[in-house]
């Protein structure tokens, strides 16, 4: 069982969701963010989980103590390309410490997901030998999903009483936030032998739902080759697609009412 975590991108969707669920456990979190500076969105998030003695928030890139879990959400961190080497190697430091190393990314950036790795454990010096685990998400919405994703674009149409337009998507999966933190939280604790996994929405008609509840257009996606070789892990679904969908809409309505 865990005691401690660090987890990188703290300031994303899932990555701010893993630490409300972490803290719950009792888990102590250290939380990182890509970028130094905080914006507006980050600090919110942070506010939002106030002063709590399991957590804690860490702008350097820098850990000397021994982790259980050390999570990369690696969705909103800039392209590989743009990053000094040094990068990796402070990020490489703080894997050094950690037990078990965790990459997180959509299956939209796969190829992201094992530059980002690659590039992070060719650093670790040949005496560290974490354990290394892979997870793909399809689309996930609720609370802090990005601008640029349908949902968001919705309801925010919805808040502002604006002309609905139309909204194509491409995913055929999709997963509430919160679901994919007890996900996350859950298979890493059962010891699996499988290092490299998809998460799956065990709901098969949830995007189905999603679609219709939100007049979206739907898009048919082929499903690659690559993803077709993954090992699938079920997440339970806990709330139904409307009930997501309100706890998204009343974070995006809290937020504005703040602004």
């Amino acid at each position: 069982m865990m005691k401690n975590a660090v987890v990188i991108g703290a300031t994303t969707q899932v990555g701010f969701a893993l630490c409300q669920y972490l803290i719950k456990k009792e888990v102590e979190v250290t939380g990182m963010s890509w970028s130094e500076k905080l914006d507006e969105k980050s600090e919110d998030m942070l506010m939002e989980i106030g002063r709590n003695a399991f957590f804690r928030y860490q702008s350097k890139c820098s850990f000397s103590e021994s982790i259980d879990l050390l999570f990369y959400f690696l969705d909103e961190v800039e392209k590989v390309e743009d990053r000094e080497c040094d990068f990796y190697r402070e990020l490489a430091e703080i894997a050094e410490n950690a037990n078990k190393i965790v990459f997180i990314s959509s299956y939209r950036k796969m190829s992201w997901n094992d530059e980002y790795r690659e590039k992070i454990m060719d650093q670790l010096t040949t005496s560290s030998n974490p354990s290394c685990y892979v997870i793909y998400l399809p689309m996930v919405f609720g609370p802090w999903q990005q601008e640029e994703e349908p949902v968001h674009k919705r309801l925010l149409e919805e808040i502002e009483q604006k002309e609905p337009e139309p909204i194509a998507i491409k995913e055929n999966d999709v997963l509430f936030v919160e679901d994919v933190a007890e996900a996350i939280y859950t298979f890493l604790n059962r010891h699996e032998e499988v290092t490299e996994v998809l998460f799956q929405n065990d709901h098969s008609e949830a995007m189905e739902e999603l679609i219709k509840e939100l007049n979206l257009t739907f898009l048919t996606s082929v499903e690659t080759e690559q993803t077709k070789k993954l090992e699938k892990y079920k997440v339970p679904q806990s709330r139904s697609i409307k009930e997501g969908i309100q706890a998204q809409k009343d974070q995006m309505n809290n937020k504005l009412k703040i602004d």
